[in-house]
Formats: structure tokens, sequence, C-alpha cells
């Protein structure tokens, strides 16, 4: 892990969220050099995203991961500071469904933990129209537009296709708040 001792989000920034948010992250390694490279559409070059979830006054953070970078296959809840030690410092954006309240909060976390209760694999063949497996913003689109019916997002098979296939979507002022923004850019 690169830069450990390097705090990731302070307490002005932490104060910003809440559960049912939605984080971003730059992470380390070839998968995430790639996503960078190819699945952002700006100067931002998240590659990753989990859903903040609270247990015990302790932020967590719900994610799917693929078994190639960790031991669990598919989602899996983690400690937000170990999600955060996982992230490039200042290449964190923290999202809030638009006009979401804590109502809608908890109940973005409540389908997340009934899918990490399924113990849900890691989508490797990135079939975004298969809710048996799940890559990391699958489910939150998956939560957001099928379970919710809280966004529209395109129907258009290669519309759709680009739109999964991008972590812009992830960061569109048209679906969310940016409550964190690290990146010294302005939010499109």
């Amino acid at each position: 892990i690169k830069n450990k001792e390097v705090t990731r989000l302070s307490a002005t920034e932490l104060a910003q969220i809440q559960e049912g948010d939605f984080i971003l992250r730059r992470g380390f390694g070839f998968f995430s050099d790639y996503i960078s490279k190819e699945l952002n559409d700006s100067l931002i070059d998240v590659t990753h995203a989990g859903i903040i979830t609270k247990r015990n006054d302790s932020l967590f953070v719900i994610h799917s991961l693929s078994s190639d970078v960790t031991d669990i296959d598919g989602l899996q809840m983690q400690p937000l500071p170990t999600f955060l030690k996982y992230s490039y410092p200042q290449k964190i954006i923290v999202t809030r469904l638009k006009n979401a309240d804590s109502l809608i909060g908890n109940k973005i976390t409540a389908f997340a933990k009934s899918y990490l209760k399924k113990h849900i694999p890691f989508d490797h063949k990135g079939n975004f129209d298969d809710d048996s497996e799940l890559f990391c913003t699958e489910m939150i689109w998956k939560i957001l537009e099928k379970d919710l019916k809280s966004v529209k997002i395109p129907t258009d098979p290669e519309t759709r296709k680009k739109f999964f296939y991008s972590m812009s979507p992830m960061y569109d002022t048209t679906y969310f708040d940016i409550k964190v923004n690290q990146y010294k850019i302005k939010n499109k």
C-alpha cells in the first residue's frame, strides 16, 4: 500500500459524509491504471466505487472487488479507513443521490447490505444487465435504477453499454450532488 501514513479524508470532509453516499477512489495497480485512462472522460481518474454505511457510529464501505485483487470475490464490507488506504491521496470523491434525504440513504444501504448477505460474486464478464454478479458501479446503478426506481439511465443498448462501462456517470451532477471533491477541477 502506497502512502499509508497520508490522511485520505479530513475531519471536515468526513463530516460531509452520510449513510447511503457513494465514495469513489483512484486505486493502485494494473486494473486501476486501465480504468483511470479508459473509463473516465475528464481529468478525474477515479477507478472504484462503494456505498457508505454506518455501524456503531463507524463508517464502512460496501463494494464489489474481483478476486484478482482481494481474498473475497465480490461484495464485501470494509472499514472506511481500510478502503481509503487503497486510494491515491487527494483522489477521492463522495457523491449523494440528488435530493436524497437520510431515509433514501438508509434504503440505499439496506439494499447494499441485502446483496452483501447474498455473497454476490464480482462480475468478471461485465454483463451489466445480469444481476447475479455485480461489479462496483453496477451494484450502485442496480440499486438506484431497479430497486429504488429513483433514476432513469439509458435503455438503448449501445448507450447503456457506454454508460455502464464508464466511471463518469458516478460523478455526473445530473444524478448526484458532489459532497467531497478532492480533484482540483470543476464538476461537470
